[in-house]
Order: structure tokens, then C-alpha cells, then sequence
């Protein structure tokens, strides 16, 4: 039960970290603060993608798809999501 509550503790650090990082990349690139220095900060790199599925019940239309395109300020948050949990 434990081992379950750290990993469902570990996701949750991690996408927080990821998310958290990626609006700090979004914020670098639309303020330029360091002008142009920020380019290799905020280019994505595609990870991996699963593209839209659509399942049409003639009622409605269900899509669903995966995208995962972290920036490097993003890659940093969830490394130091994971610091911050492991000092919890």
C-alpha cells in the first residue's frame, strides 16, 4: 500500500515538475528576458506521439490522442520535482 502511495506521489511530482517548467519556458519565450540566448531552452523535442483515434458512434464522435513534446525548461522541473521529493 505504501509502495503504491509513492508511486501515485512520484507521477504527481513529476507531471507538476513538467508542467510547472513548461509555463516557465512559455513565460521565457514571451517576455525574451535574455533575448535570443532562450532558443535552446524553449525548442521541444518530441518524445513520443500517438496521433488522434476517432471512434464514431453516428451519435457523437469520440478522439483521443498523445503528445509528449517536453522543452528543456520543462526536462529541468521534472528533475527538480524529483530533488523535492525525494527530501519529503
Amino acid at each position: 500500500m505504501l509502495r503504491r502511495k509513492r508511486g501515485v506521489a512520484l507521477f504527481l511530482f513529476v507531471v507538476t515538475g513538467a508542467i510547472v517548467g513548461g509555463m516557465i519556458g512559455d513565460a521565457l519565450q514571451a517576455s525574451q528576458f535574455f533575448g535570443e540566448n532562450t532558443k535552446f531552452l524553449i525548442q521541444r523535442y518530441e518524445v513520443f506521439s500517438v496521433p488522434p483515434a476517432t471512434l464514431d458512434f453516428y451519435v457523437m464522435k469520440i478522439s483521443a490522442g498523445f503528445d509528449f513534446r517536453p522543452n528543456l525548461v520543462s526536462i529541468l522541473g521534472m528533475i527538480i520535482a524529483l530533488f523535492i521529493l525525494d527530501r519529503i
